[in-house]
């Protein structure tokens, strides 16, 4: 009886020991598998839907450098927008509207364009000069002639519009010209991907130019 019970065990533990064994080796295989299904998805050309300046969504693969570019529908976005904010020049949003504007300048230019907001010691700024007019202003966007120039780099915009004094009665209308140079930046740091470099306005403030050395 002893004996048969040993062999009874004994069997009993080398099936056990067969299913161990089976099951070890099917782990084994499924995370082979899983991890070279996992190097094939890193490796493979990714593609992301993202959206551009004027909200238009677009299907990219992000292994290649000139999606991370932004392209001439962006550049006109961007120019319009940053126009819109740059030269309203109303008194009441001033100060979020040179906010906006600093933050997609290069570092460089950003600090110049403080300074120049913020005017010297014993002048009074230009921020405090546009709110002591007390005057309500607007940009129609819709209405803006935008030219973009990517044939070189940095990247060139020029804006044409009129700002429209609607404080004013009757409103009073005043043309400007804005020709700003871009570049590109990290989508991390800005999701439009571009900064303004240098800048020069002419029309209703008379000749304006900022760049990093004035």
């Amino acid at each position: 009886m002893r004996g048969n019970r040993f062999v009874s065990l004994w069997h009993h533990a080398e099936q056990s020991a067969r299913a161990c064994w089976i099951a070890c080796c099917l782990e084994a295989g499924l995370a082979v598998l899983s991890l070279t299904v996992a190097i094939k998805l890193i490796n493979r050309p990714r593609e992301v839907v993202r959206v551009g300046c004027d909200g238009i969504p677009a299907l990219l693969k992000i292994d290649e450098p000139r999606n991370s570019e932004p392209d001439e529908r962006e550049i006109r976005a961007f120019a319009t927008a940053f126009a819109t904010f740059y030269v309203r020049r109303d008194s009441y949003s001033i100060v979020n509207d040179f906010a906006w504007c600093a933050a997609r300048m290069a570092p460089e230019l950003r600090d110049k364009f403080k300074a120049f907001a913020r005017g010297q010691p014993g002048q009074p700024s230009l921020i405090s000069k546009i709110e002591r007019l007390q005057q309500r202003t607007e940009v129609d966007s819709s209405s803006l002639e935008i030219s973009v120039d990517q044939r070189v780099y940095p990247w060139r915009a020029t804006v044409r519009g009129v700002v429209h004094v609607i404080s004013a009665a009757p409103t009073a209308e005043q043309r400007f010209e804005l020709e700003l140079e871009l570049v590109r930046t990290s989508r991390e740091e800005l999701i439009e991907g571009l900064l303004v470099w240098p800048l020069k306005t002419r029309g209703m403030f008379g000749q304006e130019t900022l760049d990093r050395t004035s």
